[in-house]
């Protein structure tokens, strides 16, 4: 520090940039409170040469309308929910400028939303709010980027932990029964419009059983299965070629035999850049299959299974079957290993190891509590 007392007055004299910064200290009594002071000073005399001081000036929204939105359509696939995430960001921010949202507006931000009720009436997810944190810290990183804001007060805010492990899939029980309902759907209607009905029935859902055995059989996304042309379908090498991924990283995935077949009747009508999942009400790709996908399984009597635990079929399988996370990745399109974790069921060489501890010299641990020698057996194995 390069405080000095002059009499009874401490004073602050130091150089930045080759300007001479010196003024006393009126009111203060110690060197502490002086150092103090000249802190402050270098630290505005810092952002003043550098230009720091005037960034941040431009209003949230306006930043976000103008800046953020044009850059995510023009560089994010997912930017329809950033859309979405924005409309609530500048409603909540609306007013203030880049430099005026502090860590701790944010945090209240975080804690509010978490408390919040979503449309359908149920308490907003962490998951959810965490997204809308993550939406947050990319528009301040950008505004970095572009010179707009000096810092990004997101990087102090701490996002909810979560469990991300995916604890449902369809099991293997669960997938005749939904092939049942899709290939033979019950039908309820009068008479007189049963053939019509039923013919428009079976069409929705035979479409919508190739749609899930692709989902399951190769773990595409739902928006790059939805995307999916004939181009894209390698039949000579058998893979399909993902482009347009969530993170702007081409892909091939094997196609199974199934799956194969499936493609290649859904191609045999179509020109290379038609879609293969097309809504003949309106001659446009289909969006979601939700509605379908829904009925579908509470026909076959299936709960708590939504489009996306199909990926997590597929990736639950394969970790099953013995393929490790670093294979799982490159076919679901990871770019983060941790991704991956959740989709890694117990296999079957920890099955064994589990098993081997109930296991020692050749004695097998006595399940029935009720057997005569029971208690002898016990006293063996507890005394090696």
């Amino acid at each position: 520090m390069t405080v000095r007392k002059r009499s009874k007055t401490w004073w602050y004299d130091f150089r930045l940039m080759g300007l001479r910064y010196r003024k006393a200290i009126r009111g203060a009594t110690t060197k502490w409170q002086a150092e103090q002071v000249e802190a402050k000073a270098k630290k505005d005399a810092f952002e003043g040469v550098y230009g720091l001081r005037q960034l941040g000036g431009q209003r949230f929204e306006q930043f976000v309308d103008d800046t953020y939105l044009p850059w995510a359509r023009a560089n994010k696939g997912t930017w329809r929910n950033d859309d979405l995430i924005c409309n609530v960001l500048k409603q909540n921010f609306r007013g203030k400028t880049l430099r005026e949202i502090s860590p701790l507006a944010i945090e209240k931000y975080k804690r509010e939303r978490a408390q919040s009720i979503t449309k359908r009436g149920t308490q907003r997810s962490p998951a959810s709010v965490n997204m809308e944190l993550a939406a947050l810290s990319r528009i301040f990183s950008l505004a970095i980027e572009f010179e707009q804001a000096a810092t990004n007060p997101c990087r102090k805010v701490k996002q909810f932990a979560l469990d991300n492990r995916e604890h449902r899939y369809l099991k293997w029980e669960e997938q005749p029964a939904l092939i049942s309902v899709l290939e033979n759907p019950p039908i309820q209607a009068t008479p007189r419009l049963y053939n019509a009905t039923l013919k428009v029935t079976v069409a929705a859902r035979a479409r919508l059983r190739d749609a899930i055995l692709i989902a399951v059989g190769v773990g595409l996304r739902r928006s790059e299965q939805l995307r999916l042309r004939p181009l894209d379908c390698d039949f000579s090498r058998n893979v399909i070629v993902v482009t347009k991924t969530k993170t702007a990283k081409s892909r091939e995935v094997p196609m199974s035999d199934e799956v194969r077949a499936i493609l290649r009747r859904l191609c045999a009508s179509k020109k290379r850049d038609d879609y293969l999942f097309v809504n003949p009400k309106t001659k446009r790709p289909f969006m979601d299959h939700k509605t379908g996908f829904h009925g579908a399984c509470a026909d076959a009597g299936i709960e708590g299974l939504t489009w996306r635990h199909l990926r997590a079929t597929f990736g639950t399988r394969l970790g099953n079957a013995g393929y490790n996370a670093f294979e799982i990745a490159a076919l679901m399109g990871h770019s983060d290993i941790r991704t991956t974790q959740r989709y890694v069921r117990v296999g079957q060489r920890l099955h064994e190891a589990v098993q081997s501890t109930m296991m020692g010299s050749g004695l097998l641990l006595v399940t029935n509590e009720n057997s005569p020698n029971a208690g002898d057996e016990l006293k063996m194995l507890a005394n090696g």
